[in-house]
């Protein structure tokens, strides 16, 4: 070994890394470390080791000490913010990556693995910022376009904009990928036919690809042709993918075989997979025991699901957050604009508590688009916080909004349910801007939020007490918005559209200036696809088995008792 290079001993070194053989590999990298201790490339290499290795103790304790030695180095941040990911501390992997993202914002590896990272989590506009950003520094890379194209199929803005996956078939056309993606862009958009058709290309190139064979089966689903859809998954070559697991689930529930679906998610737990899968693949299981009233065991797989991802959300911010905003908005706002086409219809409310079901049954109308939930009164108060956003009114947000709303009818929805805290902010640019708020039992909205995935910005709903913090806030700004705007916040009640849909229709219709059509009865036959964790509910008919869910639950709900 005394006769050979230092850049041959490390290729000696990398085969064995390569081939498994760790403690050989680890034997000649220390050896030639305790020659150049500060050696960044050596650091580096022993950190990915013993990540190789499952040793993340070990590799976090290397990177750090890359990272002492390289002054925080993007490269070496990314490598200790992935090693913290994989060893189950999240929220500390999120504040490393962003560091390294914000060193070097133009790096277009640093920017893909950030963005991996802001998906996993749900954080689908900012992955997208992310890679554009670094984007022209390599702007033909498949992988920062196959990104782009999952953030927007991931916002639940719609429609889904087509360019990025059609970028990425021209980039790789002989893949199976691309042609994927542009196929769920086109089931979220409603474009069934073309989905199937999308679907079919890339499983003319692999006909293994999951995500072609869980998007085709739920296409078909959604067209009626359950069993058909049922007939592709089983037939399906063996897998372990997650996204086919859950495609067999949704199958099996809709055909009443529960066992089947229990026995799809058990099937891909063995592996191992990231918090989010983990936690993802629980919250369904419990779905599934819920439906065979196994309600104690359907409550520990949503605590343990919630324990895998949920994160921690400051709630404290969150109050002052609300205060500043009731502030800012202590009296009606100067109105200083007129009615523009497409007049915005905003459906604001608690997650959970129906507003994707009203959209669904608004956009039946003819004259109602649904843009799904756009986050842009989000961007504008990340651009301008309160009171900013609010004393100096930027004119040229109205005109941006309405471009994002992407509608040439005569009103369209916008069911982002956060829209809720910025109803003084929606009133300044769209004064005649129509306010609908659905309501819901409060116990039975907190049941639904615990048992239901949501991004990491959200994550009081993975713990009850956080989420009776938000729920009281929520009620709080609601009060102020109803006394602000007497008569202009029309009310919507979760229980009144499951009780009395023609009713409730008509009266939410009326408020909205526009006639009533039967069409809005039957919402479950419009070819669109809704991406909340209500999907499936609005795809059939109205049911009443949600109302009073949480009372098989009543005796884990000890911290949610205030809100009765």
């Amino acid at each position: 070994m005394a006769n050979l290079t230092g850049q041959q001993l490390i290729a000696k070194a990398g085969k064995y890394h390569q081939a498994g053989k760790f403690s050989q590999a680890e034997k000649i990298y220390r050896q030639l470390l305790n020659a150049n201790p500060n050696d960044l490339t050596l650091l580096r290499i022993l950190g990915m080791l013993e990540r190789d290795r499952k040793n993340l103790k070990a590799a976090v304790d290397w990177f750090v000490l890359a990272k002492q030695v390289s002054a925080d180095d993007p490269i070496i941040l990314a490598e200790l913010a992935l090693t913290l990911e994989q060893g189950g501390n999240p929220d500390k992997a999120m504040t490393i990556a962003t560091e390294a993202i914000n060193r070097k914002p133009t790096d277009i590896s640093i920017a893909i693995f950030f963005a991996k990272m802001c998906l996993a989590r749900g954080h689908a506009t900012r992955a997208a910022k992310a890679i554009e950003g670094a984007l022209d520094s390599d702007p033909n890379n498949p992988e920062a376009w196959h990104l782009l194209s999952m953030a927007a199929n991931s916002t639940g803005t719609l429609p889904v904009p087509l360019h990025y996956a059609k970028k990425l078939i021209q980039l790789q056309q002989q893949d199976a990928q691309p042609y994927a993606t542009l196929a769920t862009a086109h089931r979220l958009n409603g474009n069934l036919d073309e989905a199937l058709t999308s679907y079919d290309r890339s499983l003319e190139r692999d006909r293994s690809f999951p995500e072609a064979i869980a998007g085709k089966a739920e296409v078909l689903e959604s067209l009626g042709r359950t069993e058909e859809a049922e007939k592709i998954l089983i037939n399906a070559p063996e897998n372990n993918s997650v996204l086919v697991a859950l495609a067999k689930v949704r199958i099996a529930r809709k055909l009443g075989k529960q066992d089947r679906a229990i026995q799809a998610i058990d099937s891909v737990m063995n592996q191992q997979l990231s918090p989010y899968h983990q936690s993802n693949l629980l919250m369904h299981k419990g779905r599934v025991l819920e439906e065979l009233k196994k309600y104690d065991e359907a409550w520990k797989c949503w605590e343990d699901g919630n324990k895998l991802h949920g994160g921690t959300f400051p709630l404290t911010e969150h109050i002052k957050l609300v205060d500043t905003i009731i502030d800012a908005c202590n009296e009606q706002l100067p109105q200083q604009y007129t009615q523009q086409d497409p007049a915005p219809i905003f459906i604001v409310g608690m997650f959970r508590s129906g507003t994707t079901l009203l959209e669904q049954i608004l956009c039946a109308h003819q004259k109602i688009d649904a843009a799904g939930e756009v986050d842009q009164m989000l961007r504008f108060v990340s651009e301008k916080p309160y009171p900013e956003c609010i004393v100096n009114l930027n004119p040229k947000w109205r005109e941006i909004y309405i471009e994002r709303l992407g509608s040439n009818n005569s009103y369209c929805t916008d069911k982002m349910p956060m829209n809720y805290l910025h109803i003084g902010l929606i009133k300044s640019l769209f004064p005649d801007a129509k306010i609908i708020h659905t309501t819901r039992n409060p116990l039975d909205t907190c049941v639904s939020c615990f048992a239901n995935s949501f991004s990491t910005s959200h994550a009081y709903t993975s713990n009850l007490k956080e989420l009776t913090g938000v729920y009281k806030q929520y009620q709080r700004i609601m009060k102020h918005w109803e006394e602000q705007y007497p008569g202009q916040i029309h009310e919507v009640p979760y229980e009144s559209i499951v009780n009395d849909l023609e009713p409730t229709i008509k009266g939410t219709l009326e408020h909205i200036g526009v006639d009533f059509e039967p069409a809005c009865l039957e919402f479950y036959n419009v070819r669109r696809i809704a991406v909340t964790p209500s999907a499936d509910q609005v795809r059939k008919p109205i049911y009443s088995s949600s109302i009073g869910r949480h009372n098989h639950f009543a005796k884990h709900l000890n911290e949610l008792i205030d809100l009765q």
